[in-house]
């Protein structure tokens, strides 16, 4: 945690130094996640999106004053990850091998906190309309998983599996039926849009560009086979609220007045 604190003064430092240029973010929010190739569906898991950022506007005209394009960067806390209720009702397949008995209305949970600095390149229109795309690195700073109803915190070791090949992975497997990665790369695609003044909404997605885990899948109910593999994939959609520093307010026009005198009535 100290090279986060490092990296976090860091930041304060430059947008403290370059107030005049730089503008700051305060960003709080939340995030519906799941996970492609766990054999769930839907945006099931609630997480926190929260943190600070800094944007930089520029113009790719020399002396152009109105600076519409940015580049920014955020040092958020990112909560990822997936949820059921019923997993073992929902699917044939499972994760639990045949000798471990599995009630159809036990949970899975898989939580994942996450540091995660996303780069973020946008363009901002007259209405004050934001699209963006970029990349985000991820460090994974906490995991838990209930599978089945049996808390398995401390049973998968988390390792490096940034695109393994199919043999590393079987390799790796022997021992345990998961692996987690403990970076992971993302691109996403953001779009704001501002609910008045400093405040804007934001909507963004955000997909794993490398596998975040793999783990075997069994089929349960006595049903004899080999174990197959799935890479799984981070797949969430985040909506936060954007408090903007250091930019100045918008100059609303307001309609004059017609005076009662000049006002034309017909009959």
């Amino acid at each position: 945690m100290k090279k986060y604190t490092l990296v976090l003064i860091c930041f304060l430092l430059v947008q403290y130094s370059y107030s005049q240029v730089f503008k700051g973010e305060l960003i709080v929010g939340g995030s519906l996640t799941q996970v492609d190739g766990d054999e769930l569906y839907g945006y099931r898991k609630v997480g926190a999106n929260a943190g600070l950022g800094v944007l930089l506007p520029f113009s790719f005209r020399k002396g152009d004053d109105e600076k519409n394009w940015g580049l920014s960067m955020e040092i958020l806390f990112n909560q990822k990850g997936s949820r059921e209720k019923n997993y073992t009702g929902i699917n044939f397949c499972d994760t639990c091998p045949p000798e471990i008995p599995c009630d159809p209305d036990m949970k899975y949970h898989l939580k994942m906190s996450y540091v995660s600095i996303p780069l973020v390149l946008n363009y901002t229109d007259k209405n004050g309309w934001s699209l963006g795309l970029g990349v985000a690195y991820n460090r994974l700073g906490w995991i838990k998983e209930i599978e089945n109803g049996l808390n398995k915190e401390n049973i998968h070791a988390v390792s490096t599996i940034i695109s393994p090949s199919k043999k590393k992975i079987e390799k790796m497997l022997v021992s345990r039926n998961a692996l987690f990665a403990k970076d992971e790369l993302s691109v996403l695609v953001d779009v704001r849009m501002r609910i008045w003044q400093q405040l804007k909404f934001n909507v963004r997605f955000e997909y794993s560009i490398f596998p975040i885990g793999v783990r075997k899948f069994f089929l349960h109910q006595g049903v004899p086979i080999d174990p197959y593999i799935r890479r799984q994939y981070h797949n969430l959609l985040s909506f936060r609220l954007i408090y903007m520093l250091n930019e100045p307010k918008v100059e609303i026009e307001k309609k004059a007045k017609t005076k009662q005198e000049d006002k034309i009535y017909y009959y």
